[in-house]
This record gives C-alpha cells, structure tokens and sequence, in this order.
C-alpha cells in the first residue's frame, strides 16, 4: 500500500501568460505507511530544532514560499538557517526511500495548442497526467503471482491525499471516479486507473507533515525550471540564491524522481 501526497506550486488560474510562473506543477510524493511514520517523526525533530516548541504548535508548518522568502515564523531565522532546514527537508526524501512524481503544465504552450481557448484549467490537466503516471508505476509494483498456491495475491494499492484545492476540488473528484471506472480519455497514454482506491482525500497542508514536505518539493521544483529556462546548466551565471535552488532540487530530488514532465513540449 502507498500513500501519494500532492501539492501544486505555480497556480495562477487561467492567467497563461505569467511571465513569473509559466509552469503550473503538481507534485506527488510516493510513501509506505512505515515510512510516513518516519518521515513525520524525522520532520517534527527537524521544527523542534530550529523552532522550538513552536515548531509542534497546532497550525505551525513547513511551507517552501515562505522557508525561501524568509516570511512567518522563517522571518526568526538566518538565510544559512533557512537554506539549511530546507536542505534537511528534501534529504528526507533519499533517506526513507520516496519517490518523486512531478507534471507540469507550460502555460503559454497549452494556450498556443487549443489557439488560446483552453478546455480546462491547467490543474486539471496535471492532476489527469500526475494519476496516470502514478497508476503506471504502481502496475510495475504488483505481487508476482505465487507458485505454491491458488490463491490471488492481493494487489498494491495506493491512496491519494491533496491539499486542499477550493478552486478545482470537486472536478477533480468527480474526474477521478469517472477514471477508475471508465478511462482517462486522452492525452499521450489514457488508461483505466486500476490501482488507485477510493477518492481524493482533501486535507489542509498544516494538518499533514508529507503534504508540507510535497509543498516544499514542489516550490524547489518550479523555481529551479524558472532558473534553468532563463540560465539553461551555465550554473557560473546563477546567483547564490539560484546557486541553492539548483543543489536542493538536483542533488536531493532529482535522484528519487519516478517521473518528471512538462506539457506541452513544443
């Protein structure tokens, strides 16, 4: 059984054209029940260390915007603090053995393909490509039939669990149920969603530590595309602020990623 917990970084609606976020990405992180139990207890040490007590306060949470900007309670910490309990975060990801799933969305390449009149918001679109992806690994994942009995093997299941998403939530339930039971449709690989059960479970970020530490993964994501689409590898060029970006996406994510697209390509 997994656990995959999403979170989305550069939602700005149907607005296309945002010079400053021109991918709309959603990413999934893959964890067994044993390894959340361990990837919560090692991110509540984490807030004890550089927040205190404050840091195991209803409401407190890792947030990647806030951790890069310095905003909230980060605002107490040194810019070499803050880069390091972000480095600490993404290490988790390695060290429990997750796996990373991340699909975006290219703004001004979706609009240019349906000539500017987009059928859905580029949310939608993501989550359709993040479960096919997901279903897809998860197929590879399943018991190998047994020798010494008849007996069916129970199969690997998985469960989604998302931030909340006011503006999309209930289409995406709704799609969700109609892909278990029928197919995805379209796209580069439609499918039937075979391993993935029940529904998609809402819950608020503050609530959840993996869907912090999902958020945290998605926020490096989409600043580190921004970089590279502007200073491509010439890393001589990055600042010290890109300069981090670039080491917590490449050297902490990069190696445990199942999956990571952009959409459109052209």
């Amino acid at each position: 059984m997994y656990l995959f917990y999403i979170d989305e970084s550069g939602n700005t609606g149907l607005n296309l054209h945002s010079a400053d976020q021109p991918v709309h990405w959603l990413v999934a992180v893959a964890a067994t029940p044993a390894q959340v139990k361990r990837v919560e207890s090692d991110m509540q040490a984490i807030a004890l260390e550089f927040f205190g007590d404050a840091g195991l306060e209803p409401g407190f949470e890792f947030k990647g915007a806030t951790l890069f900007r310095g905003d909230g309670r980060a605002a107490e910490l040194q810019t070499n603090e803050r880069v390091r309990v972000y480095g600490q975060l993404l290490e988790l990801v390695e060290k429990h053995d997750l796996a990373i799933f991340a699909r975006g969305i290219d703004k001004v390449g979706y609009a240019r393909r349906f000539n500017g009149k987009v059928p859905e918001h580029p949310h939608q679109r993501a989550f359709q490509y993040l479960i096919e992806s997901i279903d897809r690994w998860l197929t590879h994942r399943q018991p190998e039939p047994s020798l010494l009995t008849d007996s069916p093997t129970d199969p690997c299941h998985g469960l989604i669990v998302a931030d909340e998403q006011h503006e999309m939530a209930r289409a995406l339930v709704q799609s969700f149920a109609r892909w278990r039971f029928t197919s995805t449709g379209n796209g580069y690989k439609p499918r039937v969603i075979k391993y993935l059960i029940d529904t998609v479970h809402y819950v608020p970020s503050h609530d959840s530590w993996m869907i912090q530490l999902a958020d945290c993964i998605a926020f490096v994501r989409a600043r580190y595309e921004k970089i590279f689409r502007v200073k491509g590898n010439a890393r001589e060029r990055y600042t010290q602020s890109e300069q981090s970006v670039a080491v917590l996406w490449s050297e902490l994510c990069r190696p445990c990623v199942a999956e990571d697209r952009v959409w459109p390509l052209d």
